[in-house]
């Protein structure tokens, strides 16, 4: 299967989302196996809620947002240089991991928050372009903010875009202004229209802090948990002793650029710490990550067979957690 995204044509490209149905078609088709998002963002909480009445339809939905989410790490990853070559691995591999968990499949804030997220990645790596820099280091910042607005711990990555942007090209005290101007903004003008339209000018997002702390750490009773942190855990594993397999034969830049992508990975422990409560739903924030590296170790593999033999692995623990919430 992993033949029909190893070019970047349109076709293929389409394929995505047919995939992304069929590998999601259990939660789809059978109520009992549905889990509802989590909610936890300043922003979206009322329209979740509202979607999550939808049934079968919440997930055809959020099927196709995961779709337009795997265009997006294709063309930003493609553009980037950082695969090596042309292919739509990392949206398969997107498309795949965000299927491992029921809970994954459901819409949340943080499955939201991914589309506003990979959208400011696209502005952060372009911090290396020389022309339009104050117009890429203002959007860096807006859409980091809406990120944190829609899901509360990527808060914490006001951090990560100022670490993000310092690793990719010396920044200037102008830099760090544009950056903070842009993230800002969302906030204030969230706060302005929140104080016109329900004359409530009190600042919600302190609201984010309340639950700062040692998160609280869910049980867990589905043996679908213990797959999908066992594999979760494994790519973790792999992703870090495989570091210089990941950055191997590439440009000096695109290493760059995949160490901002490792820096997002441990950007993961500082966000829990802005969660009540961490469930196996938290590890969908390892999502957009994990799609690169994966992509990357997938198009390293020599002999096609293993490469399927692993997609075919991953793809039937997708099916497989879904169907032990039937059981």
């Amino acid at each position: 299967m992993l033949e029909f995204f190893k070019k970047n044509h349109v076709f293929n490209s389409l394929l995505l989302l047919p995939y992304a149905l069929v590998i999601r078609s259990v939660v789809i088709l059978f109520p009992e196996a549905r889990i509802p998002g989590e909610i936890n963002g300043v922003w979206g909480g009322e329209l979740i809620t509202s979607i999550h009445a939808w049934g079968a339809g919440e997930f055809v939905l959020t099927s196709f947002l995961v779709f337009i989410q795997a265009a997006i790490i294709n063309r930003l990853f493609i553009r980037q240089s950082m695969i090596g070559e042309i292919n739509l691995y990392p949206g398969l591999c997107y498309i795949l991991l965000t299927s491992l968990h029921p809970s994954f499949i459901s819409i949340s804030s943080l499955l939201l928050a991914n589309t506003t997220l990979l959208i400011a990645l696209s502005y952060l790596f372009d911090v290396l372009k020389k022309e339009r820099q104050e117009e890429t280091r203002f959007m860096a910042g807006w859409w980091l903010a809406v990120s944190g607005l829609l899901y509360t711990p990527y808060i914490a990555l006001l951090l990560f875009g100022l670490l993000a942007m310092s690793m990719l090209k010396t920044l200037k005290l102008k830099d760090i202004f544009q950056y903070l101007t842009g993230y800002l903004s969302p906030f204030f003008i969230g706060w302005l229209f929140r104080g016109i339209l329900k004359d409530d000018f009190k600042p919600t997002i302190l609201q984010a802090f309340s639950s700062f702390g040692m998160p609280e750490m869910t049980k867990i009773y589905n043996i679908a948990d213990v797959i999908t942190l066992a594999i979760m855990g494994l790519l973790l594993l792999i992703t870090l002793l495989g570091y210089t397999q990941i950055i191997a034969r590439k440009n000096i830049h695109a290493q760059k650029k995949i160490d901002t992508i490792y820096a997002l990975v441990f950007f993961s422990i500082p966000m829990a710490f802005l969660q009540p409560a961490v469930s196996v739903q938290y590890l969908l924030i390892l999502i957009i990550p994990y799609s690169l590296f994966m992509a990357i170790l997938l198009r390293g593999i020599r002999h096609p067979a293993i490469a399927e033999s692993l997609h075919f692995v991953l793809f039937v623990s997708a099916i497989v957690t879904q169907f032990l919430f039937l059981i």
